[in-house]
């Protein structure tokens, strides 16, 4: 993928399980530390999931054969992981006897560790500032396991909350940064995706060069659904994205008639990216600048709310009486009902 495009800042890698995702991106963050000295840092969505990566001096975050191969020795302090570099050191005791102990001799921050469900914690105390006066520095960033499980609860905004915490590593960093999003397949598409405002539909690798976005939907290989068959997934959940490594698109609700009479705007916040507008009584597209009444799904937004409004689009969204444009306005539509927190 790093050959495809030098303009790209953002490379987005979705498969399934087994298709060496996080190996091939760690495998590149370890040589860049190893030959440049770089490290990296490592998100994931929530807390308890990036305290995982840090436990037993962060045993799953480098892939066994991936230490042996750059002979790494790591520990943790923190969020910061570090490399470090052990000696024998000898030292005699009062009695005469010798005693000999291993000790840190080196000692090198090799990665850190974040979540985006917590970014406000970490807001203006972990942007690096030597790497501005330092020209061979980069920013390499993944950000692993970016979607939301199925079932799995909502309880943030991942789009807000990932560019917050972006912010916070790189500032206004333009160049020398490599954003990586590891993805398994799902059936509805993903709340990243959407903001690139892109939904690969087939395997293959894709150039977004509006977004500086490279996307790689990964093919499951021969050897992959060979060894998957017969294997208690594929005989108790078979068609499920994450086993077969192909996302099944709902496309039933997608409407390409023409958008005759808008009829009215539903906004979800003050922000212009989360309003929709209404057409042909049922066809919601994204908000282009129309001029028709306003129904507002939230109270504070500076319009009038009402709880009989919200609960009756609810209630239309939910017995599937909406149509969509396309499949990105659906998705987005669909993220901003979930987060609604309607009134009893």
């Amino acid at each position: 993928m790093l050959g495809y495009a030098n303009w790209a800042m953002f490379y987005l890698l979705l498969g399934g399980r087994e298709a060496g995702k996080s190996y091939s991106v760690t495998d590149f963050f370890c040589r860049q530390f190893v030959n440049k000295g770089i490290p990296f840092t490592w998100i994931r969505l929530t807390e308890a999931a990036s305290r995982k990566l840090l436990q037993n001096n962060a045993e799953k975050l480098v892939d066994p054969d991936l230490r042996r191969k750059y002979d790494l020795d790591l520990m943790t302090s923190g969020n910061n992981v570090y490399a470090v570099k052990r000696e024998e050191v000898t030292t005699k005791k009062k009695n005469g006897t010798t005693e000999t102990k291993l000790k840190i001799v080196d000692k090198k921050l090799f990665a850190r560790v974040y979540n985006l469900s917590t970014f406000y914690n970490d807001k203006g105390s972990i942007f690096d500032k030597d790497f501005l006066n330092d020209p061979n520095m980069r920013y390499n960033i993944a950000i692993d396991e970016f979607e939301r499980e199925k079932g799995e609860k909502n309880t943030f905004d991942i789009t807000y909350s990932l560019v917050n915490q972006l912010e916070n590593l790189v500032r206004s960093t333009k160049e020398r940064i490599k954003i990586f999003f590891l993805g398994n397949t799902l059936e509805d598409a993903s709340d990243i995706l959407c903001a690139f405002n892109y939904i690969p539909e087939e395997f293959g690798i894709y150039k977004l060069k509006s977004k500086r976005a490279v996307i790689e939907y990964i093919e499951p290989s021969e050897s992959y659904l060979k060894r998957r068959k017969g294997t208690i997934a594929d005989i108790l959940l078979p068609t499920a994205s994450t086993f077969t490594n192909k996302v099944n698109v709902d496309n039933t609700l997608v409407n390409k008639a023409p958008l005759v009479s808008p009829n009215y705007i539903i906004k979800f916040t003050k922000n212009e990216k989360d309003w929709f507008t209404v057409w042909n009584s049922n066809i919601v597209a994204k908000y282009n600048g129309e001029k028709k009444p306003i129904l507002a799904m939230r109270p504070y937004i500076d319009e009038v709310f009402s709880v009989d409004i919200q609960k009756n689009m609810i209630e239309l969204f939910d017995t599937r009486s909406f149509t969509y444009r396309n499949l990105i306005t659906f998705k987005q539509f669909q993220n901003n009902m979930e987060l609604l927190k309607p009134r009893k």
